[in-house]
Parts: C-alpha cells; sequence; structure tokens
C-alpha cells in the first residue's frame, strides 16, 4: 500500500491545521483522509489537570481528528466520525495507514509549531483499540510518550518527549521523515 501525506488548508479556521493522507492499495482502491488538529477545547481543562497546568494545554495542547475527505464536504457534520470500511483494511494495513499517514501528519505539526501535548477521543471502542495499539507498538521509538492513565476517558494522549528518541530504531517503524510533496501524479 502507498501512503502520501501533505499539508492541506480547510479553511475550517484560522488556528487548525490539516493534512490530507491518500492511501493507494495494491488492488488499486484508492480513498483520501484528512488529519486536522484543532486547540484543545476549553471543557477538556478540567480532564487534564492532573498532568498539566491550564496554561500548558492553551498554549500547547492540540485535538486531532481523522476523518474521510468526502465527509468534510458532507452537509452531515456528524457523518465525518462514521465508520469507513469502502477499503477493505486489513489489520496490517490499517496500522500501516495510521503510522505512515496519521504519524507523518503529527510528525510534521509538532516538528513545525510548539505543540508537546496531542490528543485523540475514541468514539468507537475499536477505535481506540487500534489507537491504544498502535501507540503502545510505536510512540517510544518515535520520540513521545504515550499517557496510558487517560485510556479509561477515550482519550489517547502523546506527549512529545523533550529528549530524542533513541537512535537505534529500525527504519520504517516510526513516523516522520518528510511530507510527500504532492498527491498521486495525474
Amino acid at each position: 500500500m502507498k501512503i502520501k501525506v501533505i499539508r492541506y488548508i480547510s479553511g475550517s479556521g484560522r488556528t487548525t491545521q490539516s493534512y490530507l493522507i491518500a492511501a493507494k492499495k495494491r488492488n488499486g482502491n484508492e480513498r483520501e483522509y484528512i488529519v486536522q488538529f484543532d486547540p484543545v477545547h476549553p471543557a477538556m481543562y478540567s480532564v487534564l489537570k492532573s498532568g498539566w497546568t491550564q496554561n500548558y494545554v492553551e498554549n500547547f495542547a492540540w485535538m486531532v481528528s481523522f476523518y474521510p475527505f468526502n465527509a468534510l464536504l458532507s452537509l452531515n457534520q456528524s457523518g465525518r466520525f462514521s465508520p469507513d470500511s469502502s477499503m477493505r483494511y486489513t489489520r496490517i494495513e490499517l496500522e500501516q495507514l495510521m503510522v505512515e499517514g496519521v504519524g507523518e501528519a503529527i510528525h510534521d505539526l509538532m516538528f513545525r509549531h510548539d505543540t508537546v501535548l496531542l490528543i485523540a477521543a475514541a468514539i468507537r471502542e475499536n477505535l481506540g483499540k487500534l489507537y491504544h495499539r498502535v501507540l503502545i507498538r510505536h510512540a517510544e521509538a518515535a520520540g513521545y510518550h504515550y499517557h496510558q492513565a487517560y485510556r479509561q476517558e477515550a482519550l489517547y494522549v502523546l506527549e512529545k518527549r523533550k529528549t530524542p528518541a533513541r537512535r537505534n530504531r529500525p527504519a520504517g517503524n516510526y513516523p516522520g521523515t518528510k511530507l510527500s510533496p504532492s498527491l498521486w501524479p495525474a
């Protein structure tokens, strides 16, 4: 499966940061996804107060959303987070999409901004299991700390480490190298 990631201007808001992920399977199936980062909503401060100050969360934390691109154009905003089985991903392909696609977007956002804390909310149990599995396997090697204490709240919290990650990690098992200059050639 081929995965490409580019920055995307969605017009959702001045502070919103978006990335477009294109996935192309060997059988020719293609799908585009949006990874959207927004500042944490003030209602989240009370949930995170045991780990960080309000000032820290206001200035360095972002919420992550991930949904199919065509849902961005839908009038039904709740449809953004409906299950998408159109690509019939295997478990391995789904993990690859998360690591090489969403992981690349996370890595780029953290590199370009003062972002140190990312929060994803799982609205479905299987999505939460996927987030947990991917973060357990890949966060440390990529230079991030996964705060598992928030998992019971269906929140998946990733924090950038203050020290660099280990250098002896195998190639291809961590997010982030560089973004693709464009999506598929015409």
